[in-house]
């Protein structure tokens, strides 16, 4: 009932989520990070040279552990499925697919993990964007790895050096 009366009523209240939502999308595409974008924006130089500093450093398959899929799953139910969906196929407020080829193609593209990370960490949630601790962004983007089908393995690390060493490629 309660979800029924948030979605019913159309007040501006209402509309602050799909106005940060709609802020934060801008803003990533901007940084040529937009999930939406079938385009390609340019990517600022400083963050290419760190994606090129990253690739040339380490061509480590990305992996998680499966606790922090885990705790990712609970978080991600708690915090991301309005926006993103139950089933991460996108959400009633305008949240992108954050499943299958939405996804391969905005991160799973050979970047390292760092890059989705400071994107994840960095804009989300539109509302609060950096609330959580790394490790609970780390266990975030576990679950959405998990879900878009790489293996578990080694822990995700939170530390930016590590995960520049790591790439996100199938």
């Amino acid at each position: 009932m309660k979800r029924q009366v948030k979605f019913g009523l159309l007040s501006a209240a209402s509309l602050l989520p799909v106005i940060a939502c709609a802020t934060t999308l801008f803003a990533a595409n901007s940084l040529g990070l937009s999930p939406m974008m079938d385009q390609q924006t340019p990517i600022p130089a400083k963050t290419e040279a760190r994606i090129q500093l990253a690739q040339a450093g380490g061509d480590k398959p990305v992996s998680y552990a499966d606790n922090q899929a885990n705790r990712g799953s609970k978080l991600y139910k708690e915090v991301c499925t309005d926006c993103h969906g139950d089933h991460l196929q996108g959400g009633l407020i305008g949240g992108p697919p954050l499943r299958g080829s939405a996804f391969d193609k905005k991160f799973a593209n050979g970047a390292p993990v760092s890059a989705l990370f400071g994107f994840v960490s960095g804009m989300m949630p539109p509302d609060a964007p950096g609330q959580f601790s790394d490790a609970e962004y780390a266990d975030v983007i576990a679950f959405l790895l998990r879900e878009n089908g790489f293996q578990s393995g080694a822990p995700l690390p939170v530390n930016s050096d590590a995960q520049d060493k790591l790439i996100v490629e199938k």
